[in-house]
């Protein structure tokens, strides 16, 4: 059975152009002359690999490919994004959108066609079966609007987290400070009774605590020590208290750079909630730049040890 490519293009010319140079090498095309056609056909139908024009009308190629690879039924699905722009910047947004391959257009379409055979023999042939009646489940283009919508929303809410947590990195001289910032952050976006960040400081782990009046911190930094240590990173220079505090659904994310553990960041919900997958991803992106700014700190805390030691 061949397989079947989904080419999305709204130049009528370049559609027949590549539908033709694509069915001769064997394959099955389904067309679409829209973004959101192609996506309401790649719901319905599952296609083996999309290729598309990035430059049309309405949502375009980029966009198209993030609506692909952020939803977990398509995200499997090698995205080509074919376009006449050929400079660095255009490439990168490509990359960045999700996509497979980025490829100039080009006579012949030599590129295309090693990519699509490539793509095809990398990605793993599963079956991708429908219930009948099933389609009719798939969104409008309509639907499909709203959804962009919430993406370019979804990624502009986490932008704007990037920023406000890189703009932190001007109190690595004061862990406190540090710490005292990224719990007004945190709680500006989150609810939680009690929150802990743990920094490696080489010897020992510094704990900084943000806790509601009904959790006690020195039951609370009994438990983030026994974390810490769970995940390889010192233990705690502060006495550790004999109270118990095994709060459930919190999250725990390491701190991390190429080569070593440098925290550990713990978020505890309120009594009787737990946190959504948007909630977790807030905490990852946030400690991914977390483990930035704390190895901005090691350097500067090396540094300073090096000065008083000569």
């Amino acid at each position: 059975m061949s397989k079947r490519l989904l080419l999305v293009e709204d130049s009528p010319t370049q559609l027949i152009t590549l539908r033709s140079m694509l069915e001769s090498s064997g394959y099955t095309i389904l067309s679409s002359k829209s973004a959101s056609e192609g996506l309401v056909r790649a719901y319905n139908e599952l296609p083996d690999l999309i290729i598309s024009d990035v430059v049309m009308a309405g949502i375009n190629g980029y966009q198209l490919c993030r609506l692909v690879k952020s939803d977990p039924e398509l995200s499997s699905i090698p995205v080509i994004l074919l376009t006449k722009l050929d400079g660095s910047v255009d490439r990168f947004w490509g990359m960045k959108s999700g996509a497979d391959r980025f490829i100039p257009k080009e006579p012949g379409y030599p590129s295309l066609l090693k990519a699509v055979r490539e793509l095809l023999d990398t990605t793993k042939s599963e079956p991708k079966l429908r219930l009948v009646g099933e389609p009719s489940l798939s969104p409008t283009p309509q639907e499909i609007n709203a959804r962009l919508n919430q993406l370019l929303e979804r990624l502009l809410f986490e932008a704007t987290i990037v920023d406000e947590v890189r703009k932190l990195s001007e109190e690595t001289a004061d862990l406190n400070i540090l710490a005292g910032k990224l719990f007004e952050l945190l709680s500006s976006i989150l609810d939680y009774e009690a929150c802990a960040l743990i920094v490696n400081e080489g010897s020992h782990s510094s704990v900084f605590t943000d806790c509601a009046k009904h959790v006690s911190e020195a039951a609370l930094t009994t438990y983030v020590s026994t974390l810490s240590l769970q995940l390889g990173l010192p233990p705690l220079k502060s006495k550790l208290a004999k109270q118990l505090y095994y709060p459930s659904n919190s999250i725990t994310q390491p701190i991390d750079v190429q080569g070593g553990r440098l925290g550990l960041l713990v978020v505890v919900p309120p009594t009787n909630s737990a946190y959504q997958p948007g909630d977790q991803k807030v905490v990852r992106i946030i400690c991914d730049q977390l483990s930035i700014i704390l190895r901005v700190f090691r350097l500067h805390h090396k540094r300073s040890q090096d000065v008083q030691n000569n």
